[in-house]
């Protein structure tokens, strides 16, 4: 009977292990906290840019996305660490009752994002999740202040 049991569970013993339930040397940076404020219209020539300032644990980007309505506010999808880079997904959303018409124009809403680590991370990257598809506009490695000229790149969807 107890051999029954034992075969049954170490499967499910030997997954939790290969899973990442630990065993870990604990220095990846993790994301401890994050926030995203819609701070209003910007133009359409500033839109796809970011402007990033990763020279502490908080990482402050600043930017500016295409919206694919008027009732488009800026939002942050993702901010996840991946090896020792930060990705910062931003994208827009709806901001309206489902029962309010919305203007079918693209806007460009401007935003304030902040990212708190438990410790630095080497390189930065922003995306921009817009009615065209993804777009990276900010790639940065190292820290400090970096903004985004020429640097949008486009993502496979």
């Amino acid at each position: 009977m107890h051999r029954r049991t034992l075969l049954r569970t170490t499967p499910l013993l030997l997954l939790g292990g290969c899973a990442g339930g630990g065993g870990g040397d604990g220095d990846d940076p993790r994301v401890t906290d994050r926030d995203l404020t819609d701070t209003g219209e910007c133009s359409e020539g500033d839109s796809e840019t970011a402007t990033v300032d990763a020279s502490t644990t908080t990482v402050r980007i600043s930017g500016c996305i295409t919206g694919p309505n008027g009732c488009s506010v800026a939002s942050l999808d993702s901010a996840t660490v991946e090896g020792d880079e930060l990705v910062a997904v931003v994208t827009t959303e709806r901001d309206a009752p489902p029962d309010t018409s919305c203007t079918q124009a693209l806007v460009y809403r401007s935003y304030a994002a902040t990212i708190a680590l438990d410790h630095r991370v080497t390189s930065v990257r922003v995306v921009h999740d817009t009615p065209s598809g993804r777009v990276t506009v900010t790639d940065i490695t190292g820290g400090g202040d970096h903004g985004s000229e020429d640097t949008a790149h486009e993502l496979d969807a």
